[in-house]
């Protein structure tokens, strides 16, 4: 009885801490604002080598992925997202103190090593601290949204401070970063392991990586999943790329750097409210609620490209291309809450991380993939007609995942296999 009050307690205490560990931890506030024009005015890199980097990150993680659900397995919940914020935390510190572009893809190393370990772990610590009910997904939906809007909120005050002090002196936005990233680890210190520490004290290697086998055999067997990991990681490469060519277009149209900062900042605010909208958006489309997303975004991008390339007058082509980015950003603050809930629908909790595991793969493949070929655009085109390329080509693509998945996702629970949703470890 004692230890099931001890165990009530520390469930409590992650559940009171996740979302304002979220409001901080979702991304590197102050620095994703001026990025760009960090490593292009700063650093002295070109457009093409931006995209590169991203690339590389995507690369990395892939790589990393299966190693990492290892370690996971191994170390815990817990140890592994405090692991995860100390390589997040060297990643920026490594790029603000570094002279060469081979410094900087080294930085994206460390950060594929931290994000892997903290994607990994993050969701399903806050899966194991909610009490088992049937009113757990609407729990987990709350508590997840309550965090990533609240981030979308600070992140929104911030991007508007980053870009102001950019101009004073670009060093001031990634200080700021590194400060709130060392708040961040210490919030993760004071999270609890809900399962029994001996489970994962005396599990030898071996079994961490066998556990991690059998789940990715699962997986590989599960049309549902196989569907639904495609789906949303090809959306997640979509959303980098549309959020690295973004900024680009509005540098190379000559939005001034205080201007990006504003306009991205109040992108912020929206992403924050859709998030908390996303159950009633779920709602109203159902099982087209992914395609939905995925085609606004790739329609967007093409949009927001052909507007500079046919060269109308200013404001009505600055409204239109801020319109574009005020959907992708809708449409992401609900497919960052909806992703969470679809790939933890059917699942066991000793799935979790290795579901995780798996998307960020899919997801790592999907980035590297598009990141490649944006890069490769912009060697010999410039970005509005980047745009309009990367938005053509997959908005095909999407349409023939979309297809793929309609027979696999959005079914009644009865109408799924044992494949789908019945794992035995």
């Amino acid at each position: 009885m004692e230890e099931e009050k001890k165990l009530a307690q520390k469930k409590k205490q992650n559940m009171r801490l996740y979302p304002f560990y979220k409001m901080i931890a979702a991304d590197v506030l102050f620095f994703n604002a001026i990025k760009v024009l960090f490593y292009t005015q700063i650093k002295g890199i070109s457009n093409a080598n931006v995209v590169f980097i991203e690339t590389m990150y995507a690369f990395f993680k892939l790589v990393l992925q299966v190693p990492m659900a290892v370690v996971v397995s191994k170390l815990g919940i817990r140890k592994s997202i405090i692991i995860g914020n100390i390589f997040w935390l060297a990643e920026v510190v490594l790029i603000m103190i570094s002279n060469h572009y081979a410094v900087i893809v080294l930085s994206q190393l460390l950060s594929a090593i931290g994000w892997s370990c903290k994607s990994i772990a993050e969701t399903p610590m806050l899966n194991t601290s909610i009490p088992e009910a049937h009113i757990k997904g609407k729990i987990f939906t709350k508590l997840e949204s309550k965090g990533y809007s609240r981030y979308c909120y600070i992140s929104a005050i911030t991007t508007i401070m980053a870009g102001f002090l950019y101009e004073i002196n670009g060093y001031i936005p990634i200080i700021l970063a590194i400060s709130f990233m060392i708040l961040v680890l210490l919030i993760s210190i004071n999270f609890n392991e809900i399962k029994q520490i001996e489970s994962t004290k005396n599990k030898t290697m071996k079994q961490s990586i066998k556990e991690v086998k059998e789940g990715i055999s699962f997986i590989i067997k599960s049309p549902r999943l196989k569907s639904l990991l495609l789906m949303i990681g090809f959306m997640w490469g979509i959303i980098c790329i549309f959020g690295t060519y973004q900024t680009t277009l509005l540098k190379d149209i000559h939005v001034p750097a205080k201007y990006i900062g504003i306009i991205l900042a109040t992108l912020d605010i929206i992403q924050g409210i859709s998030a908390t909208r996303a159950n009633y958006f779920n709602e109203k489309h159902k099982n087209k609620t992914l395609t939905l997303i995925a085609l606004q975004m790739t329609l967007g991008i093409i949009v927001a490209g052909g507007v500079v390339i046919i060269a109308i007058p200013r404001i009505p082509q600055l409204t239109i291309i801020i319109f574009t980015y005020v959907l992708r950003m809708s449409d992401k603050g609900i497919f960052q809450i909806i992703r969470k809930r679809y790939m933890g629908n059917f699942m066991p909790q000793e799935m979790l991380t290795k579901v995780y595991a798996i998307y960020s793969m899919i997801a790592s493949v999907s980035r590297m993939l598009v990141g490649a070929i944006g890069s490769y655009l912009l060697t010999f085109m410039t970005i509005e007609y980047a745009m309009v390329v990367i938005g053509i080509l997959f908005t095909i693509v999407m349409c023939l995942i979309s297809l793929y998945m309609k027979t696999r996702i959005g079914l009644k629970p009865e109408e799924y296999t044992n494949k789908d949703i019945a794992y035995i470890g």
